[in-house]
């Protein structure tokens, strides 16, 4: 006996499963469509978050590049700040060391000539002994004194007086050598140590040099000066045994040179302090 359902219109079977299949395909399409759209957005969050940490790393790049910077900055001023600093420290310094040689110089020299003064005289003449002393040598001492200079000052002056004696100062300077010493005493009075002597007679050819230099006449404002000299010459140790008296010795030789005429030079004898009268008489 037949099991078939006659009762079943014919070519109805396939209608179903034809649906299931539509179904299941538009299902796998949707899928692959979810899946295809979620790996799309994976990869987008994905892109975005490295583009994110590349954007950290740059920013992070660039503030520590900044805080190098300043950091190099910073460390730049501050060291021209020391260098400043160190160049106006030693700025300083010099100009104290400056000042300090200036008040010494001054100190020691005579304002109107530039000449070593008496006390830079008398240091000087004891370092002379002493080196004389160890070396077997002479010193000589020479006074001098300007002929007839305040009849200058009271004809044409103090200002032509002061110009002359700076004058005679430089032609002093110009007969002697760099070992020696040209001081000024004050007014017209001019004291020259000649250090190491070999010779007594090494003195008076100085004083020669020095009577010669003078003849020459002195250009001071519009003026032809002639002056002239008075010398007087002490030696150590021959007529004194230190500072003091070859230097009382040599003022009382030019003494006598004033006495016997003036332009001329003297040399120390123990006579002549049998002699001295005081100088007011001269």
């Amino acid at each position: 006996m037949s099991n078939i359902d006659h009762t079943r219109p014919k070519g109805t079977t396939a209608q179903p499963l034809e649906v299931n299949k539509r179904a299941r395909c538009a299902t796998s399409t949707a899928t692959t469509l979810a899946a295809r759209e979620a790996a799309v957005l994976a990869r987008e969050q994905a892109a975005d978050l490295r583009d994110e940490v590349a954007d950290r790393r740059d920013e992070a790049a660039r503030a520590t590049s900044e805080r190098r910077a300043d950091a190099e900055t910073q460390l730049l001023e501050a060291n021209e700040h020391l260098v400043v600093a160190a160049v106006h420290s030693q700025t300083m310094a010099e100009l104290a060391e400056h000042a300090t040689m200036q008040m010494s110089f001054k100190a020691e020299r005579d304002f109107l000539t530039g000449l070593p003064n008496r006390a830079l005289l008398t240091d000087r003449l004891a370092q002379s002994i002493a080196l004389a002393q160890r070396h077997g040598k002479r010193v000589a001492l020479m006074y001098l004194d300007l002929d007839h200079f305040k009849d200058i000052n009271d004809s044409l002056g103090h200002s032509v007086g002061d110009q002359l004696l700076q004058s005679v100062a430089k032609r002093l300077e110009g007969c002697v050598r760099h070992s020696d010493t040209v001081s000024r005493q004050g007014g017209d009075e001019f004291v020259v140590l000649l250090s190491e002597v070999e010779a007594a007679q090494d003195a008076p050819l100085a004083a020669e040099k020095f009577i010669k230099a003078m003849a020459e006449p002195h250009l001071i404002g519009g003026h032809r000066l002639n002056v002239t000299l008075s010398i007087g010459i002490s030696l150590y140790p021959d007529d004194g045994e230190d500072a003091e008296a070859v230097l009382t010795n040599a003022d009382t030789a030019m003494y006598h040179a004033k006495r016997g005429g003036r332009n001329n030079y003297q040399r120390f004898t123990p006579k002549m302090n049998a002699r001295l009268v005081a100088r007011q008489s001269v």
